[in-house]
């Protein structure tokens, strides 16, 4: 029998989130409860070939540690090994980018993004900057 591969996407996806975005969780098990705050956090790296960011604080897993013993080099004892005790650990783990979605800076809502261009004649002036799709706010979400 074949082993499965796991799917990936074909092609690297041009993600419309960067890292240092505010974004908010919209599905999955970290998403709005009834009657409670949605979880925001701050994206810490984006994975562009895999599509997910990684989200502070947002899709926490618990990694349970071993005891573990090292020899290191104790100027008192050489011949005594030091001993890790065993812990759990928690640490975040990427996300699907379509799980999220960006919180606007200026109006402080979540919000699909679009594009604009700066116009002008110096060198560095046709830039493509990120635009908040809110037709109340419309405001820049990069700083141009």
């Amino acid at each position: 029998m074949e082993k499965l591969k796991r799917s990936k996407p074909l092609e690297p996806v041009k993600l419309k989130i960067k890292k240092g975005d505010t974004v908010e969780v919209i599905s999955g098990k970290d998403r709005a409860a009834s009657g409670q705050p949605p979880k925001r956090g701050i994206v810490l790296a984006a994975y562009p070939k895999e599509n997910k960011v990684l989200v502070q604080g947002v899709n926490i897993m618990i990694k349970h540690q071993k005891e573990r013993t090292v020899r290191t080099v104790n100027p008192d004892n050489p011949a005594q090994p030091t001993t890790i005790p065993g812990e759990r650990v928690e640490r975040e783990t990427p996300l699907f980018v379509a799980k999220v979605m960006l919180v606007c800076p200026n109006c402080q809502r979540p919000t699909r993004v679009g594009y604009a261009f700066k116009e002008g004649t110096e060198k560095l002036s046709h830039r493509k900057y990120r635009v908040c799709k809110h037709p109340d706010c419309a405001k820049a979400i990069d700083q141009i």
